[in-house]
């Protein structure tokens, strides 16, 4: 907490700078919702961060918004994330996107690589990370944009001719003419089946929360994140030439 607290302060103003920004004080207690006392900028600061140290979730709706609506905020990510990291958080602080919910190193490793090329795949794989792992999920939304990033990378190799296409094309190409691809791996029987792929695909796609008809429901954050996880897989096969024609 003394380095939250340290933080903070440095990011309204309170230490090396002339004065204490009290508009950033005021937008930030009327954004987490927090009536603050004091006739002064850095008396109301205090008194903001003293109420929100007294609740988690105001505590991180606070540092959220700093890192997403403040310059300085913005710019000082890398000491929030470095404090959050030593003291065990489960929240991390990512670069212009807020808290996060932590995951396993190596799963944070493969989305970041899976994300880094500048194209459409990248951007919706990002927008459903955030979806599913910020302060605000939306298990349904991030769902969907794990389908659209999929849906990037799959439609120019399986169906690049299709008309409207989408993932369920994909998956319908692949049950019909599965013996024209092969997946890098070669299995059991040393086929290459595209089956692997296959099965990946089907449980990814549709979202449950899709069609309106009795069995639409909206899916469970922890089926959402599931879902990101394995278009993240499918996006870094389609990238590296591992779902070709024979």
């Amino acid at each position: 907490m003394p380095s939250l607290d340290h933080w903070l302060e440095g990011v309204f103003g309170y230490r090396g700078t002339p004065e204490t920004d009290a508009e950033l004080v005021h937008s930030a207690a009327l954004a987490v919702r927090v009536p603050v006392s004091g006739r002064r900028a850095p008396e109301q600061m205090l008194d903001l961060i003293l109420k929100c140290k007294q609740d988690e979730d105001l505590l991180l709706d606070l540092l959220d918004y700093l890192l997403t609506n403040s310059r300085r905020g913005a710019g000082r990510w890398a000491a929030l994330e470095h404090a959050l990291s030593l003291g065990g958080s489960a929240w991390m602080a990512v670069a212009g996107q807020g808290l996060q919910r932590r995951v396993d190193a190596t799963a944070q490793e493969s989305f970041s690589a899976a994300s880094a090329p500048a194209d459409l795949a990248s951007e919706e794989l990002k927008q459903s990370w955030d979806r599913a792992f910020s302060r605000d999920p939306d298990a349904s939304d991030a769902w969907d944009h794990a389908i659209k990033a999929v849906e990037a990378v799959l439609i120019p190799i399986v169906i690049p001719k299709q008309d409207k296409p989408q993932l369920g094309h994909v998956v319908g190409s692949f049950k019909s003419q599965g013996e024209r691809w092969r997946f890098v791996l070669p299995g059991e029987d040393m086929s290459n089946s595209i089956q692997p792929v296959l099965a990946a695909l089907n449980m990814l796609w549709p979202n449950p929360d899709r069609h309106a008809n009795e069995g639409r429901r909206k899916p469970t954050l922890e089926e959402a994140r599931a879902a990101v996880h394995l278009a993240v897989t499918v996006v870094q096969w389609a990238r590296a030439g591992a779902i070709q024609l024979r």
